[in-house]
């Protein structure tokens, strides 16, 4: 159970960082960049496992790529959903999914736990 908090917990601090060190993610203020954030965790939640398994014959077949497509679009849909954030395109939300993965496996490693 720890393993899934800390992986919730590095996927909402990954925003605000990609807002700091990513020049086209933008937040009007630092609670903007936290809400997206959140968002983005709860997207990472619910919907990610349910569709990583209906679009798992594609990433079969693309060697994870349709995979990478669907973390940045739960990027820009947390753009498109939140007020005071926004990304500048696809390459910068692509960016910035990765940064929340890298944190996210991150943070799930120091729980010790694997999956």
């Amino acid at each position: 159970m720890t393993g899934v908090a800390l992986r919730f917990f590095g996927c909402t601090a990954a925003m605000p960082l990609a807002a700091w060190l990513l020049p086209g993610v933008h937040a009007a203020e630092m609670a903007q960049a936290w809400m997206a954030g959140l968002l983005l965790a709860l997207l990472y939640l619910l919907l990610r496992p349910l569709l990583k398994l209906l679009l798992s014959p594609f990433n079969c077949l693309t060697f994870g790529l349709v995979g990478l497509l669907l973390d940045a679009g739960f990027v820009l849909l947390a753009d498109r959903w939140m007020d005071g954030f926004a990304v500048d395109g696809f390459l910068w939300a692509l960016a910035a999914s990765l940064m929340t993965n890298f944190l996210r496996e991150g943070a799930g490693m120091l729980a010790g736990k694997k999956r």
